[in-house]
């Protein structure tokens, strides 16, 4: 694939590239299995799934997103998402002239903060969080940055749980694999510390 064949050339040349799993989770034919696409896809990069915070600052009460694609890749198996981070929910800063601030006005949060859900939305915070790390040492290697982000990643979640879309009525389930969470949920402060 040309993206994947793009992102592997900027990772072979020191670069660390983040990237979005997607929001096919809720795919009802494989459950959402299966639904990472390039280039997240790609066993170079950095894949990111969503999780939603719940409004807290206790990650205690954090779920998995449903809507977070899953893994393992279509054709290799490979087991993704690497990690997964905040991304339900977030608010950011946003031009009032901008068409998604005035084709949804209900995501509108105050003027010109504007708020959205999904694996984009989580992506920049593990990106942040890769550039804490080479702010703290700029020698780090992008290899380094992935596997330092997956092992200090939270490992603790319940073995499932459910959410019900006001909008359609549907329940869904979403089971905390490996193909879910990769190796877990994004903890800044150890992979910092690691």
């Amino acid at each position: 694939d040309p993206l994947c064949q793009a992102v592997e050339q900027a990772w072979q040349n020191g670069i660390v590239v983040v990237v979005a799993a997607g929001n096919n989770g809720r795919t009802t034919v494989t459950s959402g299995y299966g639904t990472i696409n390039a280039p997240g896809n790609d066993p170079y990069v950095i894949t990111v799934g969503a999780m939603k915070d719940n409004g807290t600052s206790s990650r205690s009460d954090d779920l998995m997103t449903t809507y977070s694609s899953k893994g393992p890749t279509l054709l290799d198996h490979i087991v993704k998402p690497d990690l997964v981070a905040p991304g339900n929910l977030t608010v950011s800063n946003m031009p009032t002239t901008a068409t998604l601030y005035t084709t949804y006005p209900a995501n509108v949060v105050s003027p010109g903060y504007f708020s959205l859900s999904g694996t984009s939305m989580a992506t920049p915070v593990v990106t942040g969080a890769a550039l804490l790390m080479l702010d703290q040492n700029g020698g780090l290697s992008p290899d380094l940055i992935k596997a330092r982000l997956m092992k200090t990643a939270t490992k603790n979640f319940p073995p499932a749980s459910t959410y019900t879309d006001p909008g359609t009525k549907v329940t869904y389930q979403i089971q905390y694999d490996i193909f879910a969470v990769g190796a877990g949920y994004l903890d800044i402060t150890n992979a910092l510390q690691s």
